[in-house]
Formats: structure tokens, sequence, C-alpha cells
């Protein structure tokens, strides 16, 4: 249920918007560390960013990203997948006519694995920290480290690298 009011609240966003939106692209390592195991599996995914600035100083924006997962991982003779992930993430950050922008995140992800062939689905709270750097007035790149999930079932954390661009 707040999974889906979250969802429903940053829908919204776009309303709200004072200063124009964002997309991003990233190379994501994600580790994936169960809870029944010793150990863990680093396995890579793309991810897609899109959010929107929430106030005039650009200091406050709501984001949606997706990741498709690249690849597989062995660890003690089973494979780790990154299926896919998915959340919405409110981000507090600098100013934006700083050229180095740091910001946190504070949001909810959906992270779907498979380890030896069972499925492993994780919905958690997940907090983040990253940069952006700007290229230019419209282009940036981004260094971030998102723990995506820590549940009873495992841990997944993200560390991404992407380019961007605002419009």
């Amino acid at each position: 249920m707040g999974f889906r009011l979250l969802i429903l609240l940053l829908s919204t966003l776009p309303l709200l918007a004072h200063s124009g939106g964002f997309a991003s692209v990233d190379a994501v390592m994600s580790n994936i560390k169960p809870r029944d195991v010793s150990g863990s599996a680093d396995v890579y995914a793309i991810q897609f960013k899109f959010g929107t600035a929430m106030n005039e100083a650009g200091t406050l924006a709501g984001e949606f990203r997706a990741g498709l997962g690249l690849g597989s991982d062995n660890h003690r003779g089973e494979r780790y997948e990154m299926d896919r992930y998915f959340g919405t993430y409110l981000r507090a950050q600098f100013p934006s006519h700083m050229p180095l922008r740091p910001y946190g995140m504070l949001g909810v992800t959906r992270v779907e694995t498979t380890r030896g062939t069972r499925s492993n689905n994780i919905n958690d709270m997940s907090l983040g920290l990253g940069v952006e750097m700007e290229l230019d007035h419209k282009v940036f790149v981004s260094l971030e480290y998102l723990r995506a999930a820590d549940r009873s079932k495992g841990e997944v954390s993200n560390i991404g690298l992407g380019v961007g661009a605002r419009f």
C-alpha cells in the first residue's frame, strides 16, 4: 500500500515542477548479499532515471528509475542475476547553479533477482548519496551509491556512473 501511495504522489510531480526535468542513463554494479549464505555476488545493470525539480532553485526533486540486469555472477556454485529493479525517490540537492552538486535520496525500490532457479523479490525503503558534475549547462555526469534494499531476504546495494541531460 505504501509503495503504491508513493508512486501516486510522485506521479503528480510534473504538475508541481518549476525548473524542468532531467533524464540519465547509468552503468550500475549491484552487490547482492543473501541473508542465508555468506558472501555476495556482483552483477551489472543499466539504469534509466527520469525526474523533475519540485522548486525553482532545483534543490528538491522527484525521480523514477528502472534498471535491467546484464549478466550474472557465480558464488559458491550458485548463479546470481539482477533481473530488474524500479523505484521512486525524493532527492535533496545543492542549487542547480553549482557545477558540482552533492545530493541525497530517500525512496522505495522493488528489486527482482534470481538465485539458482529461484526468484527473489524485495520491496524496501532506499537511501542513497551521489554527486553530479556539470559538463555544460544541460549535460552532467553522476556518481552515486544507493542502498536499494536491506531486508530479511537479503541486501542489494548499487554503485552507478552515468550521463544525463536537463530539459
